[in-house]
């Protein structure tokens, strides 16, 4: 199994990169999210959080399995489920008060946007609501991927003890159940708003096991091949994908001469479909990860700058990350439902990034002052034993 290891700030950098863009685009009206990758191909930052997510799990929980088994590393994942569902909990309740703040004081209306509609059962059955959502079966806007998130880590042990047992085959499972969806899309958790999760877990589990799975071969001994064939096929799919979806979008149609019209794709990238993970997504977000694994290697200078370092922190505390980016980003779709001037935009989005990222700050020295005043204690207890 797997040992410990010096953690990998490309997991953090991009996860942290990742929070960013998922709290740009959940912000309503916001123009900025035209600019996202998300614009640029079928897959987008969900996918990206989710599979460094599984990467993490992986490289937490296996030291803990390898030395203790199933049953401690289950409890662990339990304790782990128990603060992500408070975070929840408590930032959906934040969410819910800063909306029905704006809506009954008059400051807008919640037929102004889906988000805000998204919280109507909450105002108009609070008890039932409220219920619901503690079994994670009423999900207001945005609040899919922390469910997912959750059942996930719940079956993030067994998932380890299949690749204890039967290794690299062990994601064979994932596949086949990303397979039923495909077939069956309807094999979605209901939900009280919206009908069904935006993200079906048993599609997207595929994405969280494929990073455990990884972690599990790379640090295992495996590696991937530094092969320029390998490379260029990944571009050649992220850059078709792109100039696709380009060329199917109506703007870009409409600017055309009509005889270059007819060879153009009328629709956009099929089979891309969110809420199963279509095949098409998910072979886009699998180019996307390795052209990023080829060309970002882990040693790499520019990894250790400031500002990459910035991105890092927000990463490495995505939880309390992500929920603060979940509460602003409602904050912002409220300004720009009312303000939608170039200074409006720049202070959500500059504000709201900027906040995030000076609470990764605060909280990664939190953590290097606590390691520091405990490196001396245990320092003297090793003296100790001498």
């Amino acid at each position: 199994m797997l040992e410990r290891q010096t953690r990998d700030v490309r997991l953090d950098l991009f996860r942290g990169l990742a929070l960013l863009i998922i709290f740009v685009n959940h912000v309503g009206l916001n123009p900025l999210a035209k600019v996202t990758p998300a614009r640029f191909g079928p897959s987008d930052a969900a996918e990206i959080f989710i599979f460094i997510s599984g990467y993490a799990v992986a490289l937490a929980y296996a030291p803990l399995f390898a030395e203790h088994g199933f049953l401690p590393s289950q409890m662990k994942a339990l304790v782990r489920c128990r603060q992500l569902w408070v975070a929840n909990f408590l930032t959906m309740l934040t969410c819910g008060l800063i909306v029905g703040i704006s809506v009954f004081g008059g400051l807008v209306s919640v037929t102004d946007s889906h988000r805000l509609a998204s919280f109507l059962p909450l105002f108009e059955q609070p008890a039932t609501a409220l219920a619901w959502h503690a079994v994670l079966l009423y999900l207001p806007y945005a609040f899919d991927i922390l469910a997912l998130y959750i059942v996930l880590i719940v079956a993030a042990p067994a998932y380890l003890w299949l690749l204890a047992r039967f290794g690299v085959a062990a994601f064979l499972g994932p596949v086949a159940l990303y397979a039923v969806v495909q077939v069956a899309p309807d094999l979605s958790p209901p939900n009280l708003w919206g009908e069904r999760w935006n993200f079906s877990p048993l599609a997207w589990q595929v994405v969280f096991f494929l990073g455990m799975t990884m972690a599990f071969a790379l640090r295992g001994g495996h590696r991937l091949p530094r092969s320029g064939a390998l490379l260029a096929a990944a571009l050649a799919i992220l850059l078709g994908m792109m100039l696709w979806k380009g060329a199917a979008a109506e703007g870009i149609r409409a600017m055309l001469p009509g005889g270059m019209q007819a060879v153009l794709p009328e629709q956009g990238i099929p089979l891309a479909e969110k809420h199963t993970l279509g095949p098409m997504r998910l072979l886009h977000f699998l180019a996307l990860a390795c052209a990023a694994a080829l060309l970002v290697p882990r040693d790499a200078k520019w990894l250790r700058w400031g500002p990459m370092q910035l991105l890092a922190n927000c990463g490495r505390h995505s939880l309390p990350v992500f929920c603060l980016g979940l509460i602003l980003s409602f904050c912002g779709t409220i300004v720009l439902l009312k303000a939608q001037g170039i200074a409006a935009v720049l202070a959500v989005n500059l504000g709201g990034m900027g906040a995030l990222i000076l609470l990764g700050l605060a909280l990664e020295r939190q953590r290097t002052l606590r390691r520091t005043r405990r490196a001396p204690v245990e320092g003297r207890r090793v003296s100790e034993a001498l």
